[in-house]
């Protein structure tokens, strides 16, 4: 009787991609969704990817946290509601504009550029 005593190596899992602060998988931000990636809020508004601060310039409430309908994310904590690609107000309380950042997509993995 023959025993096999080899490990069998291709089973042996294989490790995740480790991503930095400023990246994230897309497919981890469905269409119509937020993600906080770092301190920034990346939303996916059909298929293209905007980013701005992760904070409302009201009084800090978590962008990634709000509602999105279309391009336009609303603040959870007080209403404030922005265009997410361009950053300006569309609706107040908030009377300062949200940063917005560049996203660079390389296959499956987003990132996050902000100026320095």
């Amino acid at each position: 009787m023959q025993t096999n005593t080899q490990a069998n190596v291709a089973s042996s899992p294989v490790k995740p991609e480790v991503l930095k602060d400023n990246q994230f998988r897309i497919d981890s931000v469905p269409a119509g969704s937020g993600l906080l990636v770092g301190d920034a809020a990346v939303f996916n508004v059909a298929g293209s990817f905007c980013a701005t601060q992760a904070k409302c310039t009201h009084r800090g409430g978590p962008l990634n946290e709000g509602k999105l309908d279309g391009s336009t994310v609303t603040c959870p904590c007080h209403g404030s509601q922005y265009n997410v690609c361009t950053g300006a107000v569309v609706r107040g309380p908030a009377t300062e504009p949200a940063n917005t950042y560049r996203v660079i997509v390389e296959g499956e993995i987003g990132r996050v550029e902000k100026e320095s």
